[in-house]
């Protein structure tokens, strides 16, 4: 028997080729998408001009804004603190009972519900706590922006008309 020899031009041309461009425009597409949905993920995070900080354009500007405390058009009562209130919210009853502010205070009513659920309402102030359960306490925060006397109330169930109420007095 002879044996055949042949060469490896020989084996390299009777096997069929695989093309490594369908490799290489496979991997060239993967890269341009990966690389595509990065750049859209990043202009997505970036501020608008909107949200941008306002730049000063020199010095002066800012040694000329720091000579105000308090900007012209901004009232005491914004930049004032809130006076603090603590009311205990019980079976139909408030402890205070009454409560005196000046008109334009900002008003911090701490609410702490003694027993059962409970919330404080004044409807002509727009004030409308959340309800909270026996052991919780929320803050309730609005501006006194009427002269007059306003009834706190809490609108749960049927306490109002058990007589959980109380009076703001807003005084000039």
């Amino acid at each position: 028997m002879e044996e055949q020899k042949t060469s490896i031009e020989e084996i390299q041309h009777s096997v069929p080729k695989k093309s490594t461009n369908f490799l290489l425009v496979g991997g060239v597409i993967l890269a341009l998408v990966v690389l595509g949905g990065g750049i859209l993920l990043r202009a997505g995070n970036r501020p608008t001009p909107s949200t941008l900080p306002a730049q000063t354009e020199s010095q002066e500007v800012v040694d000329e804004l720091s000579d105000f405390s308090v900007a012209e058009n901004t009232t005491e009562s914004e930049v004032a603190e809130p006076i603090v209130i603590d009311v205990e919210a019980g079976s139909f009853y408030y402890n205070p009972e009454e409560i005196r502010v000046k008109i334009g205070d900002t008003i911090r009513i701490v609410l702490t519900a003694n027993d059962m659920m409970h919330d404080f309402n004044i409807d002509e102030l727009g004030v409308d706590g959340p309800v909270i359960k026996a052991g919780e306490t929320t803050t309730i925060d609005f501006v006194a922006d009427q002269v007059g006397e306003f009834e706190y109330y809490c609108s749960v169930v049927q306490h109002r008309a058990n007589g959980q109420v109380g009076m703001l007095i807003v005084e000039e």
